[in-house]
């Protein structure tokens, strides 16, 4: 005759079960845990602590423009490596690159027109995914042609702003593009 004994607390193995990553989130305030479709909803803020979670520029225009208004300009609007900018052993070109795969932008600007409850606008949005929102020249062109082309159009512009400062990678032709 077999004798089993009752196995102890301490000797009872929990496996941690598979949940598939982005399918709920951790408010870093509160500790709440949010069903991330809910959280998306609401704009990417946690109802309970109100703390925001970043939004990347894709996502701020839906959430600003009506539905399928949106048209992109300047996408093809790329950098270049003017100054063959390396620190630390990493080429600027290849942090460029990694980023475009990263983010799936060519810069850290998504600029277009669109409508804001019916009204027509000119839209510009940072995305600080990319090289930390930093402005480079690509940015800053963008980002005159966007007030060029709201002004021809007699459009209002609106840009919002999500950027760590100027991109060191590009020097002076970076600063050039802040004023």
């Amino acid at each position: 005759m077999a004798f089993f004994s009752k196995p102890s607390y301490s000797t009872i193995v929990y496996q941690k079960k598979d949940i598939p990553k982005g399918l709920w989130s951790k408010c870093p305030l509160s500790g709440e845990i949010i069903y991330h479709k809910d959280l998306e909803k609401n704009l990417m803020v946690v109802p309970g602590s109100g703390y925001h979670f970043p939004i990347n520029a894709r996502a701020r225009i839906h959430a600003l423009l009506d539905e399928g208004s949106f048209v992109e300009e300047d996408q093809d609007v790329r950098p270049v490596d003017p100054l063959a900018f390396a620190a630390n052993g990493a080429a600027y070109a290849m942090k460029i690159e990694e980023n475009r795969r990263k983010t799936k932008e060519n810069d850290a600007f998504v600029s277009g027109t669109g409508r804001l409850q019916g009204i027509p606008v000119c839209l510009g949005v940072m995305d600080f995914r990319f090289l930390g929102g930093s402005l480079g020249s690509v940015v800053g062109e963008k980002i005159a042609r966007a007030a060029e082309r709201s002004c021809e159009r007699r459009m209002p512009l609106i840009v919002v702003s999500s950027s760590g400062g100027a991109r060191m990678h590009e020097g002076i032709l970076s600063l050039m593009q802040m004023a």
